[in-house]
């Protein structure tokens, strides 16, 4: 009797030890979940707390005298400018978004490079080529925002425009460095290209003394998909 009450004591013993290791695994599964959540509920409280790096107020992306196109005709205005639809964008409207697939990263695009407008998204200088059409269209940004990771892109990497005339995709051609004094660094060109500028180099601090130019080519053009309700 007692070697049978000794085998029975085993099995409950071995039980109760399988049971709380079945728990134990279960809690460990359910368990894991909360705590990956807590610890990402961590990280985004201390990104809130962490020091920013503000753009010093005299930060100039695009330095007066840089860009060196054909002057507008006399009927045009300074601060406006007119798509190929015929629609007319004023200074600070938002009029279309630029996204870089290789940085995942979609910007909006505003009318004009003025302190305002760089605050919100990427300026179109209204003096350069509609987007989308025969010429440079330039755009400026802030590096510490719309414009951060500029200096990632390579050559070939795809830039997609989009605007109320339709879908734009330029590809990279390549980079430039200038000093922020230089004149004329941006030229017209007889093809469809874009230009983004933004002041160099990215981790400088204050007022940076030169500025990162990066063209892009035209290759394609597609009209805008309308949203299915």
């Amino acid at each position: 009797m007692r070697i049978r009450s000794g085998v029975a004591f085993a099995v409950k013993l071995i039980f109760l030890l399988s049971l709380c290791v079945l728990v134990y695994s279960a809690v460990q599964i359910f368990k894991a979940p909360v705590e990956a959540r807590h610890a990402l509920e961590d990280w985004a409280k201390k990104r809130e707390e962490a020091p920013r790096h503000i753009v010093p107020e005299d930060e100039t992306p695009l330095p007066a005298g840089m860009i060196s196109l054909p002057a507008q005709p006399d009927d045009s205005s300074a601060s406006s400018s007119i798509s190929q639809s015929g629609t007319t964008h004023t200074e600070g409207e938002v009029i279309g978004e630029i996204y870089f697939p290789s940085l995942n990263k979609r910007v909006a695009i505003l009318e004009g490079t003025q302190r305002p407008q760089l605050k919100r998204g990427a300026g179109h200088y209204t003096g350069s080529t509609v987007l989308g059409t025969s010429g440079n269209s330039v755009l400026a940004g802030h590096r510490d925002t719309v414009f951060r990771s500029l200096g990632s892109l390579k050559e070939h990497d795809l830039i997609e425009v989009e605007t109320v005339d339709g879908k734009f995709v330029y590809e990279v051609t390549g980079s430039t460095i200038v000093d922020g004094e230089e004149r004329g660094a941006i030229k017209e060109s007889d093809t469809p290209i874009l230009t983004l500028i933004t002041c160099y180099p990215f981790s400088y601090v204050g007022s940076a003394p030169e500025r990162y130019l990066l063209s892009a080519s035209l290759i394609r053009r597609e009209p805008l998909l309308q949203e299915q309700h």
